[in-house]
């Protein structure tokens, strides 16, 4: 019996799954709602940038057409982002 009960569990939670990343496209941050593409896999160029003088470190992302951007949590940033068109990804 409780190899029939996963039979009928399983594809509910598979689909309260795609229920809740379906719902993850909206994020709110300083006061607005941004809508987020899907994400897609990419390969690219990481790393750390330690300040020399305190040690406070965040990580770079290395674009393709060579600028870099600093990745940080939406909640360090006191107001939203503004990036030039051509430095989006």
């Amino acid at each position: 019996m409780t190899k029939q009960l996963w039979l009928i569990l399983l594809p509910a939670l598979a689909l309260a799954g795609q229920a809740a990343a379906s719902l993850s496209s909206l994020v709110s941050a300083w006061g607005h709602d941004f809508t987020i593409a899907p994400f897609e896999p990419k390969e690219t160029m990481i790393a750390v940038a330690t300040d020399k003088a305190t040690g406070m470190q965040f990580n770079i992302v290395k674009m393709s057409n060579g600028h870099l951007m600093a990745v940080v949590p939406f909640d360090a940033m006191k107001t939203p982002p503004t990036v030039d068109r051509k430095d989006l990804m």
